[in-house]
């Protein structure tokens, strides 16, 4: 994808002192991170921080931006500071600048707009070449061709950055900035077709010099090196990849599938080794809720681990018998989550269900502590289409638009992928998230469909059914109790699943499973509050994978939801969501 032309790019080695390096990367994190925050350095494009592999001592600042005035705005910032502060030590042993842009390259295709989708980029190369004047212009179409399949996961998947850049002082000198999975990745690169077109140019004679810097970011601990993918959330981004915190040492007494059995290992010390590993691992956006009774734990975790605040990104939920109670109770909730959460701002905070006659003014009470700058954006979950248009039609979404939901939190995966659903909130611009995208864990992980796919590619039922989100654009928020399950989780962005693959994962929900999700419904939307269990009435949408009854006479809708209200005796009607399945 075509991004805007970074108007000034500036490669920076710098060489440190073997008993600094720890300091250096301190300082650098602080940077990088501070660096990507847009509400910080809305200018900056990219910023990645890589080592040599020759020279171990020897790193590399890649950064992009929109124009001259933006980088000189990233001089001015407190995150540049830090790295100013670490280089007047005396810790610097050498640096050099090398100013580049890609405005100058015309077409807008050599900037890739779009974030890497990992931060474990174990290959990564600088080539700078020296073009023949009379064949620049041979060289752009070749590399236009080059850069752009480069991109192209179908055809290099292992490709992670393939970015085109020119000297500002020497128009005839390029760079191309390429990063990789792997060495195995970098090596299929060079058999690609879009490949051979660069070495066809250079058996030409049209380069005079080339030259070659082999670097990592693997090794730099934390992940924060190498900038991972997001998804845009409003005005923010989002990792794209999250952690999950339901269950993570405590068990809601109304938990779905809560039983008599006994409790898993519960209690502060247990949430805060599963956060812990959780950060080591990697991940930075984690899903929090006040359901989940165990906020603060959360907070006092990530502090307790030391990991920068502005590297992370928090979601937290308000819960029903708070939406119930009113505005006042739900701004106090905000204020709550704050202080448990220990994050001096919430990045995303959204409404956990549509309580009937009570959502909307939840709503409203979350714009407010938007505006108050309490949290940076919000949102919605378990919404159907029809909740949604209440909220638009109550006036919610303020003028054009500026507190429309940002992101709709539901359950999607194989077993239940509301198509319709699915299409209609991201036509309406607002981001989904799943929730249980690992459906219920190992024994759904046995379906013929999902072994079948995770056979053909080779990688586990974990990994294959989180692809299967994202390579949709759907944020995904699994859990895990041990570290290795969660590195096994997170590798979702190394490969990657075929046309066919995913016809056949997005064609697996069954009538029953609607049926389930339908009662599931009805009964969390009054969870927790004085009328739980009471009828809710209103006309809803209804149809079926096999049957559209809203298409049928109405005496047949009729017996459906007779039937339906008998098998869910708890429940006098039920709340109907488009779940057009095809």
């Amino acid at each position: 994808m075509a991004g805007p032309p970074m108007g000034l790019g500036v490669l920076v080695s710098v060489d440190i002192k073997e008993d600094r390096i720890e300091d250096f990367l301190k300082a650098m994190r602080v940077d990088a991170l501070g660096s990507r925050d847009k509400s910080l350095d809305p200018g900056c494009l990219r910023f990645d921080v890589l080592r040599s592999r020759e020279v171990p001592n020897r790193f590399f600042f890649y950064e992009a931006y929109t124009g001259a005035d933006t980088h000189a705005q990233h001089r001015e910032t407190a995150h540049f500071k830090v790295w100013g502060d670490f280089k007047a030590t005396g810790a610097v042993e050498k640096q050099e600048v090398v100013k580049l842009d890609t405005a100058s390259i015309p077409g807008g295709w050599a900037f890739q707009a779009d974030s890497a989708p990992t931060s474990r980029a174990r290959s990564a190369v600088f080539v700078t070449v020296d073009i023949k004047a009379d064949r620049i212009d041979d060289f752009l179409k070749v590399m236009e061709v080059d850069v752009t399949k480069s991109r192209d996961k179908a055809l290099d998947p292992g490709c992670l950055r393939f970015d085109l850049l020119r000297y500002q002082e020497q128009p005839n000198r390029f760079m191309f900035y390429e990063a990789y999975l792997d060495d195995d990745a970098a090596a299929q690169h060079k058999t690609t077709d879009h490949y051979k077109a660069w070495a066809d140019f250079k058996a030409s004679g049209g380069v005079e010099s080339q030259t070659v810097l082999k670097a990592e970011a693997a090794s730099i601990p934390g992940g924060w090196g190498f900038q991972a993918a997001a998804a845009q959330v409003g005005s923010i981004e989002m990792p794209l990849l999250g952690f999950g915190t339901y269950k993570v040492g405590a068990l809601p007494a109304s938990a779905s599938g809560a039983t008599d059995a006994p409790p898993p290992p519960s209690g502060p010390e247990v949430c805060n080794q599963v956060i812990k590993d959780a950060l080591q691992t990697g991940y930075r956006m984690f899903d929090c809720a006040q359901f989940y009774m165990n906020e603060a734990w959360v907070g006092d975790a990530w502090r307790a681990a030391g990991v920068p605040r502005e590297s992370l990104f928090f979601t937290s939920k308000v819960w029903n018998d708070t939406i119930y109670k009113g505005p006042d109770a739900v701004k106090a909730q905000v204020d709550k989550a704050l202080a448990e959460l220990q994050c001096g701002y919430i990045d995303l905070m959204l409404v956990h269900w549509p309580v009937p006659g009570k959502h909307v003014a939840a709503y409203n009470a979350l714009r407010e502590c938007k505006a108050a700058g309490k949290v940076k954006e919000i949102g919605i979950s378990n919404y159907t289409i029809e909740d949604y248009e209440e909220l638009k039609a109550a006036g919610a979404f303020g003028n054009a638009g500026a507190d429309r939901p940002t992101m709709n939190q539901i359950e999607v995966n194989p077993l239940l992928f509301r198509k319709k659903t699915i299409g209609f909130f991201k036509q309406e611009g607002v981001h989904v998230q799943s929730y249980r995208g690992l459906m219920n864990g190992p024994k759904a992980w046995e379906h013929p469909a999902v072994k079948e796919v995770s056979t053909e590619t080779g990688r586990t039922p974990s990994q294959v059914l989180g692809r299967f989100l994202v390579q949709q654009g759907i944020s995904h928020v699994p859990k895990a109790s041990t570290a290795s399950r969660m590195a096994q989780n997170a590798e979702v962005f190394g490969f990657e699943l075929s046309a066919a693959q995913m016809e056949k994962l997005s064609g697996l929900t069954t009538p029953e499973a609607l049926e389930n999700f339908k009662a599931l419904y009805a009964k969390c939307i009054w969870r927790d509050t004085p009328q739980e269990g009471d009828p809710l009435l209103g006309e809803r949408t209804l149809a079926e994978p096999a049957v559209n009854l809203h298409s049928q006479r109405p005496l047949l809708a009729l017996a459906a939801l007779l039937v339906f209200r008998k098998q869910w005796h708890d429940c006098l009607w039920v709340r109907q969501e488009i779940l057009v399945h095809k």
